[in-house]
């Protein structure tokens, strides 16, 4: 998993865990399954994040990231 990507899913999950009480829109992940990879372009890409909520049910998220622009365009 990548490094960015695995920050942000801690980020995620930390603030599930203190905020889900407050706030109905946080999700509930308890384990991230997988992330895509950051591609290596130059440009903002899909990606997904799957992961297991409290209750054992799976969920995938789709956003956008930056590219690395390592070896792209």
């Amino acid at each position: 998993m990548n490094s960015n990507v695995a920050a942000f899913a801690l980020i995620i999950l930390a603030s599930s865990n203190t905020m889900a009480a407050e706030n109905s829109n946080v999700p509930d992940i308890q384990h991230v399954v997988s992330t895509t990879a950051v591609p290596g372009s130059c440009q903002v890409e899909p990606a997904t994040m799957v992961y297991l909520d409290s209750q054992g049910i799976s969920h995938t998220v789709t956003y956008r990231v930056m590219g690395t622009c390592q070896g792209g365009v």
